[in-house]
Parts: structure tokens; sequence; C-alpha cells
């Protein structure tokens, strides 16, 4: 005899299927964030006041061959300056309610602590990124096509030709910037040797070196859509940019009575400008 269809389903049972919550939340993901320590910092000559962060400019001077029996000649060298401008202020706040921290089985004050603070920092990166991509005027390589060895030893030259020091020489990529690089035999021979010490890519964004820049990806770097997606890619001594923050990501809370909840708020006040550009170049890929 036929049973027929009058189950007790996972339909007609769900009353008695309950929903297990995880004991930790699923964070969303977050980018490397590598331009703000790679940059030259003027952060404490502006802490304590001040809209500008004026920066003179020393010229170089002339040798002059030395004639007997007469006066020296003297360099007289009008003097220019560099100014950077304190003008981006961002903030990253939440309102948790009672109602909802009374329930919730996660401390979200803490989750969202970090989320807000992280919020600050990509923006100083996203912040860099786009002011060297706009104001480099040295380009190398082409939109569409693979980074290769001879972009990088093409941006060389220019640092080189511009008396960059052979010190902190930084090439930040793209993930696709990366992608090109991996069939760049003179970037794998290090990366597949390694260098012993060396602080993991997950908390640096470091990948490896070629011809004397350290390597980092960043998905902070500009990319533009497009038919080719136009990938903007990094080389630079430090000295290229100028960065100064005068109040570094700081946090603060506030109970709201009106609200029955808590404000919690992460700001930050920053400029930026670029210092050399003749220590710059973007590589377009």
């Amino acid at each position: 005899m036929a049973l027929g269809s009058d189950h007790i389903t996972g339909t007609t049972g769900n009353v008695f299927r309950p929903n297990i919550w995880s004991q930790s939340t699923l964070k969303a993901r977050e980018s490397n964030l590598v331009l703000a320590k790679l940059v030259r910092r003027y952060d404490r000559d502006i802490k304590s006041a001040g809209q500008t962060v004026e920066i003179p400019n020393l010229s170089n001077i002339s040798a002059n061959a030395k004639v007997a029996n007469t006066q020296v000649t003297l360099n007289a060298p009008t003097e220019t300056k560099t100014t950077v401008t304190i003008n981006q202020h961002w903030e990253s706040s939440v309102l948790v309610e009672d109602f909802v921290d009374a329930q919730a089985a996660y401390d979200l004050a803490v989750e969202y602590r970090e989320k807000a603070g992280y919020a600050i920092a990509e923006k100083v990166d996203n912040f860099i990124a786009s002011d060297m991509t706009t104001n480099f005027t040295q380009t190398v390589g082409s939109y569409g096509t693979a980074i290769d060895y001879d972009d990088i030893l093409d941006g060389k030259l220019l640092l080189d030709v511009a008396k960059a020091p052979m010190t902190e020489r930084y090439l930040v990529v793209t993930p696709k910037g990366h992608r090109d690089l991996l069939s760049v035999d003179e970037f794998i021979r290090y990366d597949a040797m390694g260098a012993s010490g060396q602080p993991s890519a997950i908390k640096t964004g470091k990948v490896g070196m070629v011809v004397g820049f350290e390597v980092f990806m960043s998905q902070n770097l500009v990319v533009t859509a497009g038919t080719p997606v136009e990938n903007n890619s990094l080389m630079f001594h430090r000295e290229a940019y100028a960065l100064a923050m005068q109040k570094d990501p700081r946090f603060e809370m506030q109970r709201k009575t009106e609200y029955l909840g808590d404000l919690i708020v992460c700001s930050a006040l920053w400029g930026g400008k670029v210092l050399r550009a003749d220590h710059g170049v973007t590589v377009k890929g």
C-alpha cells in the first residue's frame, strides 16, 4: 500500500531546524596598504599647527675655474619652495544602537572600529596613488600590453638620468601588473630564490625585487575601465612624493542618548604633493 505524500519534510518541519551562527564574523577583504610607508613623510613638521608645509628647494651651484690674481666667482641662486597643503579631512563612522548591541553575539564596537580604521588608511593610499598617477609626467609602457623587462629598464633609466639615489626605489604594481611580472625572468629569479628574513607579502605587500627596485603589489592603484583596461603601476624614489599627516587616524566614542546608541568615529587630516616629478614614472599596462 502506498504511503502517499504526507511526509514530514524540511518545509513542514522547518520550525525544528535551527540556524546556527558562527562565533566569528566573515570580514570583507582588504587591499594591501603600501604607498604611505614608501614616500617622504613630513608629519612631524605639521603636528602642532599650520595649514601648509613649506619645503625650501635648494639649487645646485656651479664650480668655476679660478683665474690667477682674480676674485672667486660667486653663486647667487634664487631659491623656490614646494608647498604641501593640508586639505584632506576624512572620517569613517558608525552608530551602534543598544538594541542590536544587547542582542548581538559579537563585539560590534571592536569589529567596526577595525573597519573604520582600515577605511581611513585605504583612503590615504588611494589619495597618494591618484595624485602620483595624475602628476607624474614620465611614462613607460602601453595600456593593454603586459609590463615587460624593457619597460622596467626604461623606467630605471628615467630615474637614473634624474640622479635619483639608487636606494629607496620602489615599483608598485596592480594585480594585473604583478601577473605580468611573473613572466619576467629577471623578476622570477629573485622571487624563486626568496629573501631570507624578509617580512611576508601578506603583511607588507612586498612581492620581490627587480633591478634595485623593491616590488610591491597594491589593489589601490588607479585602474580605469575601458577597452583596453588602463592599469597604472608606479616606479618612484621615496622623494618623488611628500605626505604630511597632521592628525593620524584616531578613534573617538561618544554615547548618544537621543539615539540610545554608541557613536564610533575614526578621522584623519593630511596633505600630499608630488615633490620631485622626475623621480617618478607611471608604468602603463
